[in-house]
């Protein structure tokens, strides 16, 4: 079992979790949904797809996040952010709060979309995390390689 913790003040922003792959939508079953769910009239779906069962996470060892950056063979633009981001279940951050700028706390209808870099803060002030939860998106959350120190 793994406890994340704040590299600023030490303090725990994780319970107890077991590490799992990060899911491939493609090919995972279980804690991943890819299901589809029905919408409202409004296109809100009740039951988001999540990709970390609660008490798991995963390392990305892929870009993640701003600044998004031109990919010249596609034409994209495509996330350039920290690699060795921690994933897990968006409810498994314990005293997490809002960025305390309203503009890194952009979002949509429904939550925060993580567009603009961390959203998230320990009750210390350090910039910690990007939560995911708005409805278009894969809900998810995501420590900061740089601001967390794993206990194992």
């Amino acid at each position: 079992m793994t406890v994340f913790q704040c590299r600023d003040c030490h303090r725990a922003v994780t319970p107890a979790l077991t590490e799992r792959p990060l899911p491939d939508p493609h090919t995972d079953d279980g804690w991943y949904q890819p299901e589809v769910w029905p919408t409202d009239a409004n296109g809100h779906c009740d039951r988001p797809i999540v990709r970390m069962a609660p008490g798991t996470f995963a390392v990305d060892p892929d870009p993640s996040g701003p600044p998004y950056v031109l990919d010249e063979p596609s034409g994209l633009l495509v996330e350039s952010g920290p690699s060795g981001t921690v994933v897990l279940h968006p409810g498994d951050g314990i005293g997490l709060e809002q960025h305390p700028d309203l503009a890194m706390r952009r979002g949509y209808c429904c939550g925060m979309d993580g567009e603009w870099g961390p959203n998230l803060v320990c009750a210390c002030g350090a910039v910690i995390a990007t939560v995911y939860s708005d409805c278009y998106q894969v809900q998810e959350l995501r420590l900061q390689p740089g601001a967390v120190g794993r206990r194992d």
